[in-house]
């Protein structure tokens, strides 16, 4: 996480805003990967400092873009409301109920799985995101870890329901029909939009760092409320 980074202050850094596992973006595109390399090693030709921390002006491909053509909702989801959030993560527990047979096919043509960095199970990830929704809390959970537990939490969650889109017969999205499909289309990606204004609002430093910085892909943040934007 970058605060990490700011804590520690090595010589030379550059945060990127891929998920966690990615440090140089998408699978199997050399060319951005060389680019990502590129922008590390010109931090080596720096005379300024004696700390850089830079920041990787772009995001990988595949989190997001705005063609939706082609994406088929692998399940007729009920489409979130804007500015619900009272019932929000009941919404999502149903679609979680809804997807789990997908996920499970995911994991049997698969074998493995990115989710797990948060070690909650996704019904516990979405409970753990309504708290600090509605709290700004998490029970059981220090102040000081909050935004380690935002950042894990939003990212098994969405990644537990890429995984599962991916199952869906018909032939598979790209990671760009995937990536809108969550953001615009599920009540999960409605709660993690929702927690951004809310952990900007924050006391909490880290919750603030994580909205700002890693919480909703630069791609997507159109579908924040104007005034919430950054």
């Amino acid at each position: 996480m970058r605060e990490n980074t700011v804590l520690i202050r090595p010589p030379r850094a550059l945060w990127v805003p891929f998920d966690l596992g990615r440090p140089f973006g998408a699978p199997r595109d050399p060319d951005f990967q060389r680019e990502v390399l590129r922008a590390v090693l010109a931090l080596l030709e720096r005379e300024d400092g004696p700390v850089i921390l830079e920041d990787f002006p772009k995001d990988a491909p595949g989190q997001g873009d705005t063609d939706m053509d082609g994406m088929v909702c692998p399940i007729p989801l009920r489409r979130p409301k804007r500015d619900a959030r009272s019932d929000i993560v009941k919404e999502v527990m149903v679609e979680i109920g809804e997807l789990t047979p997908w996920r499970e096919m995911f994991l049997v043509s698969h074998g493995r799985s990115i989710v797990g960095v948060s070690k909650l199970t996704v019904d516990a990830a979405a409970s753990t995101l309504g708290s600090i929704l509605e709290t700004g809390r998490v029970e059981g959970v220090a102040d000081d870890e909050l935004g380690f537990c935002l950042r894990y939490a939003s990212e098994d969650l969405r990644n537990w329901y890429i995984e599962a889109a991916s199952a869906r017969p018909g032939g598979a999205a790209s990671p760009q029909q995937l990536a809108n499909w969550f953001w615009g289309e599920t009540h999960a990606g409605a709660l993690i939009l929702a927690l951004h204004s809310v952990c900007l609002a924050s006391d909490n430093a880290q919750l603030q760092r994580v909205a700002a910085s890693a919480l909703v892909p630069r791609a997507q943040r159109h579908r924040l409320a104007p005034d919430t934007s950054v």
